[in-house]
């Protein structure tokens, strides 16, 4: 049974580690989303569409393959060894880039090493920070953890659109090259702070923690949102250069300061209302942000998508991986959240090629309404299978 708190009691959210964590994944995800505007070097290189969906994929290969190892090796050696390591190869791999300059094995080869970086460090982030939140504070603290990632999809479009119009992709990457080492300068201090579970029982394998009963609602959720974000994020670029529609800053910009405003602000209110609850309504807003850029035919349109899109990932994120950590396990936490950040790998590997696909043979307009679709499925089985469950 979960423990009781009086209800006058406020645990603070901003320790020292806390702040800490925060800062390294607002800098990594600075460098990380920089490559928001990886497609438009690539078309510059000569890919297509249906390519660039390709390359963009091969990164998520890299994560899928090393989620079990990152997964267990948190549980078993703590997540600041696996922060390390994974920020470690991240500043290697961002480096990398500036070898590229043909399409060929080698730029698979980088995105693969990127996928296994990213895996590591951006899982055990968001591990070490569900250790370190409130029980009762949970969905709270990790959404206004996850605001250092939006602001920085926010600062790193705007950025990147400021880079390149003033110089070339070089520069891009060596920004990025540089916040990624600032990123690792802030892991150095991390200390673990694993729970301690209440029993001896030692962890399961992987694949029984992933099939665990009460997981697998949320992974079907998790899965169609992470689709729907991987394809707005692979082809956003190239659907302002295509169409001459917006910009990818102002829609990023929209799309991160709703999703920061909901997170500070009213971060508090699933919490407050119940997760299940919320996760309808937040998805519903992401799926007709999808239904807004089909329709977009000014750059009003495309700030009205992102506005809804960010409203929708203000909550789902953060909705999602709290329902996560609530119903795994302790002991087995590092595997279920690795496994949570894996489907979001898994969806871009999907969404990169057949979101791709799409887009040449049926256009902008039909892919995203398709998204639209498929979020609306996610909705509709999640709670279709999770009845009965705890309102989380």
């Amino acid at each position: 049974m979960p423990q009781e708190h009086d209800a006058r009691e406020t645990p603070p959210l901003f320790t020292r580690a806390f702040v800490l964590a925060a800062l390294a994944s607002a800098m990594l995800n600075l460098a990380g989303f920089l490559f928001v505007h990886l497609p438009g070097f690539l078309q510059q290189l000569g890919a297509g569409e249906a390519q660039i969906g390709r390359i963009m994929a091969a990164q998520a290969l890299g994560a899928i393959l090393a989620w079990p190892l990152a997964g267990r090796a948190m549980d078993a050696r703590g997540r600041p060894a696996v922060i390390l390591a994974g920020v470690a190869l991240f500043v290697v791999v961002v480096g990398l880039y500036l070898s590229i300059h043909s399409l060929g094995p080698r730029v698979y080869a980088v995105r693969v090493l990127d996928g296994v970086a990213a895996a590591m460090w951006y899982t055990a982030l968001f591990t070490y920070a569900a250790d370190l939140v409130p029980v009762q504070r949970r969905t709270e603290g990790l959404a206004i953890f996850g605001v250092s990632g939006l602001v920085s999809i926010a600062l790193s479009a705007q950025f990147g659109d400021v880079i390149l119009a003033y110089a070339t992709y070089r520069e891009l990457f060596l920004g990025a090259l540089g916040l990624a080492v600032l990123g690792l300068t802030f892991c150095l201090p991390l200390r673990d702070v694993r729970p301690v579970p209440s029993d001896r029982v030692p962890p399961r394998s992987v694949v029984a923690t992933a099939v665990q009963p009460n997981l697998r609602p949320i992974w079907l959720a998790a899965f169609a949102f992470f689709v729907a974000v991987a394809a707005l994020f692979t082809f956003m670029k190239t659907f302002v250069t295509t169409t001459g529609t917006g910009s990818v800053g102002g829609f990023f910009s929209a799309y991160a300061a709703m999703a920061v405003t909901l997170r500070i602000f009213l971060g508090w209110l699933p919490d407050r209302l119940g997760a299940r609850p919320t996760l309808g309504v937040a998805m519903s807003c992401y799926a007709l942000g999808c239904v807004g850029l089909s329709l977009a035919r000014t750059p009003g349109h495309v700030l009205a998508a992102g506005l809804l899109c960010g409203a929708g990932h203000g909550y789902s994120f953060p909705v999602l991986l709290s329902l996560v950590v609530a119903r795994a396990r302790p002991q087995e936490r590092g595997v279920a959240t690795a496994f949570f950040t894996t489907l979001d790998w898994v969806g871009l590997l999907i969404a990169g090629p057949v979101v791709g696909y799409a887009i040449e043979r049926e256009g902008y307009d039909t892919a995203f309404m398709g998204l639209a679709l498929l979020l609306a499925i996610g909705i509709v089985v999640f709670y279709g299978l999770d009845r009965g469950k705890p309102s989380l």
